[in-house]
């Protein structure tokens, strides 16, 4: 047992990095903690670990909003349902920008649907993207920073 653990902990600084930006591209709450939480144990460079999840977080936002900026529009008015709320939201959505974009990868359930939004408002890309960068900067620092003392204060 000891000789397996010991055999994984050795390959984690090398290729436990390949897991942040691939987890953090989809929805990486979970393996950033725990990327934190081995920060903390000294397994894994916190620095290293709040980039490749910034990186691999707004790639995976901007990959909505890139995907959704011609597709959403004309879905929306196809649908006689989104039709209805939509024009609502997306004043919101556009009166907030900033927030909203900056606030999506903490607010589970609208990390997919921010972009989408944003994205069919007709919010500028190049503005889309700053904000997307700054909040996977904002989401992997708070958790990184977070789950770094939990790693630290954990029994050997």
């Amino acid at each position: 047992m000891l000789a397996e653990q010991s055999w994984a902990l050795r390959l984690l600084p090398k290729y436990g990095y390949l897991a942040i930006p691939l987890a953090a591209f989809w929805e990486g709450e979970l393996v950033l903690i725990a990327a934190g939480a081995l920060c903390g144990r000294g397994y894994l460079d916190w620095k290293w670990t709040i980039l490749l999840a910034a990186i691999g977080g707004s790639a995976g936002d901007q990959m909505y909003f890139y995907a959704a900026h011609e597709r959403a529009a004309r879905l929306i008015r196809k649908s006689k349902r989104l039709n209805k709320w939509y024009p609502r939201i997306s004043r919101f959505v556009l009166r907030h920008s900033a927030l909203a974009v900056l606030l999506s990868r903490f607010a589970a359930g609208f990390r997919i649907s921010i972009p989408l939004v944003c994205a069919s408002a007709g919010m500028p890309a190049r503005k889309y993207s700053v904000l997307s960068l700054a909040s996977g900067f904002l989401w992997a620092s708070f958790w990184v920073a977070v789950s770094y003392q939990a790693g630290a204060r954990l029994a050997t």
